[in-house]
């Protein structure tokens, strides 16, 4: 079994935890590095002290920008009616093209989270550039007058609590489904059954184990990953997936982009046997 965090030469897949990802920035304040930049999306994962502001109010044209909060909370400002929303942990939210938003660490601690860029539309080359002192142009606008797309546009999706899946069966819910990216959180019992997950061979298919511990078996190598690991792979590569421990595991799956419409999100969550789903 291996347990190595290189990429996976046969697959052309990463596994990789959030302790190795690309450094940015490092500060008493203020953390972030990148997990993950391919055209199709561009991941990186932040930790901010309490009470800084962490992005202004801004808009993309051309794709989406979605948080997952790990810990904490983040604060967010949301479409043309500036709408406040806070986002705690264990909850999702997505602005698609054209919603404007802005977001900070309010509270009294500090917060921990996913950024997912789908498409990358220029995010990790920005990040990069930030970092050394180059200016990078990317996907990113000053709010217009006309203030963008309402609030409702947006998807916000709370946490789910600590509701744990009867039986053997696994649980899911559709976190997002949106042209640019679909976003599923999986929870699945002690010692379940392989669960051999839908894929496209357009698709990049990247996971994050949020807690337990689970195997990954990539192109018939056995890979044992724990929580704060990403995984990815490329489009078509066969893949399945099985909780190892005594306890209930959960882990995002994030395909980009997404296959089509929510009916055929539904169609591809229910060829896993016996599934049980939720759907925002």
């Amino acid at each position: 079994m291996s347990t190595s965090s290189q990429p996976n030469l046969e697959t052309g897949g990463v596994i990789l935890p959030i302790t190795e990802g690309e450094p940015l920035l490092r500060t008493v304040e203020r953390e972030g590095s990148i997990l993950l930049a391919r055209e199709q999306i561009t991941i990186t994962h932040a930790r901010y002290a309490a009470g800084q502001q962490v992005a202004g109010p801004h808009i993309h044209h051309h794709h989406t920008d979605a948080f997952y909060v790990l810990e904490g909370s983040l604060t967010f400002e949301i479409g043309c009616e500036a709408r406040t929303i806070t986002v705690s942990q264990g909850g999702f939210i997505a602005a698609p093209p054209e919603v404007a938003h802005s977001f900070r660490t309010d509270g009294d601690r500090p917060a921990r989270w996913l950024t997912i860029h789908a498409q990358d539309g220029g995010f990790a080359t920005f990040m990069r550039g930030l970092r050394d002192g180059i200016e990078v142009e990317w996907d990113i606008s000053k709010v217009p007058t006309t203030g963008g797309l309402a609030a409702s546009e947006a998807i916000v999706s709370p946490d789910v609590g600590d509701e744990s899946p009867a039986g053997r069966n696994p649980r899911c819910r559709l976190r997002c489904a949106l042209p640019d990216m679909r976003v599923v959180e999986w929870q699945l019992h002690e010692r379940h059954l392989n669960l051999p997950l839908p894929h496209h061979d357009h698709q990049l298919v990247s996971f994050f184990v949020i807690e337990g511990e689970l195997e990954a078996t990539l192109a018939a190598t056995t890979h044992s990953v724990g929580p704060g690991t990403l995984i990815s792979l490329p489009g078509g590569a066969p893949h399945t997936i099985i909780c190892r421990g005594l306890r209930r595991a959960r882990m995002l799956s994030l395909h980009t982009p997404a296959a089509g419409s929510q009916t055929t999100c539904s169609t591809d969550l229910r060829h896993v046997a016996n599934l049980r789903t939720s759907v925002d």
